[in-house]
């Protein structure tokens, strides 16, 4: 990441708030101890097909959570098969959330969802009794401010429907309390309408970048060169697919047919179309289920690479990457 973007402005702690605004109604964090199949759980009726989940990709798996269980903790902690421990994050406000090694210095460390800062969520640790910036995984206040954790994955919204294509995906084995489903509700209503909750929001937040508004949702994309913001408004004006050049690279964005969230992959190419439910790009290469063939009848996909991204909100992007470009270029 470019000095520019690394550097933080300092903590101001009169607007901040250190308190869990949902104690009273659910734990602060769900500690994940036992997972099934997805295709499982869809068959046995545990979720319906068009239930929405926030999924990561780690080692060619896709770990899935429902919706309702995100909004109702904000931060889950588990462990993969292979001994990694894994934290993943969801703000309600900004709309998005990352999956992190919560270990710090070889030790692994307890995090729980923790009050706000530049309406962004804060997260906490409760062995060093410090709070961190849920996107960017910086610690901003308490004894290790300055310390970093390892980002793993992004987060990803797709439908159960969406997440069964994957040749292998996980879905956590919990329920929730009535009381807990209410709560998610509740919290269901402000991720849809933060307006709702506007001054509440505006309260923590510094000096606003205003070039979009507040609440606008697009596609964030971030790596070693920069960032980019790509509204949802432009992408559906320009039927629901954009070429761009990010970093040196070309970058097709999309939205897939029937998908919640857009999402990006490095490729060279002056044309792209819509065929159906693939998208053509130069010559006969093609992009279905958000894999690369080199023709329709190819039967194995081509390895892409993609930059970080997440569906989010303009202000939690922007605070997060302050400078960032955005799409379609602002007039000046």
């Amino acid at each position: 990441m470019s000095e520019a973007m690394q550097s933080v402005q300092q903590f101001d702690v009169s607007r901040a708030v250190l308190q869990d605004y949902g104690s009273a109604y659910s734990p602060a964090r769900l500690d994940v101890e036992a997972v099934q199949p997805l295709d499982v759980a869809l068959a046995a009726g545990r979720l319906a097909p068009d239930a929405p989940l926030l999924t990561f990709e780690i080692g060619g798996a896709l770990h899935a959570v429902p919706m309702s269980t995100v909004l109702a903790y904000n931060v889950m902690q588990g462990t993969l098969p292979d001994g990694q421990p894994w934290m993943m994050t969801f703000c309600n406000a900004c709309n998005t959330g990352v999956v992190f090694d919560p270990r710090l210095n070889g030790r692994l460390l307890h995090f729980q969802r923790r009050g706000a800062y530049d309406g962004l969520m804060l997260i906490y640790d409760e062995e060093t009794g410090s709070y961190w910036q849920h996107i960017r995984g910086e610690c901003l206040y308490g004894p290790s401010t300055g310390a970093q954790l390892r980002m793993l994955a992004a987060t990803r919204m797709m439908t159960a429907r969406e997440a069964a294509q994957h040749r292998e995906a996980w879905l956590p084995v919990h329920d929730l309390s009535e009381t807990q489903r209410r709560f998610a509700q509740s919290m269901e209503k402000m991720r849809a309408n933060p307006a709702t909750v506007e001054a509440g929001i505006a309260a923590s937040i510094g000096a606003e970048d205003t070039r979009r508004p507040r609440f606008e949702l697009g596609l964030g994309v971030w790596a070693e060169s920069g960032a980019l913001f790509v509204p949802i408004s432009t992408l559906h004006a320009q039927n629901n697919v954009v070429v761009t050049r990010f970093g040196g690279r070309g970058l097709v964005i999309y939205v897939a047919e029937d998908a919640i969230s857009p999402t990006a992959l490095y490729a060279e190419t002056e044309t792209v179309r819509w065929e159906g439910g693939a998208l053509r790009l130069d010559g006969s290469r093609v992009i279905r289920h958000d894999a690369l063939y080199e023709s329709r009848e190819a039967a194995a996909p081509r390895l892409v690479e993609r930059p970080n991204q997440l569906l989010v909100r303009w202000f939690g992007f922007s605070f997060t990457f302050p400078g960032c470009a955005v799409l379609p270029v602002q007039a000046s």
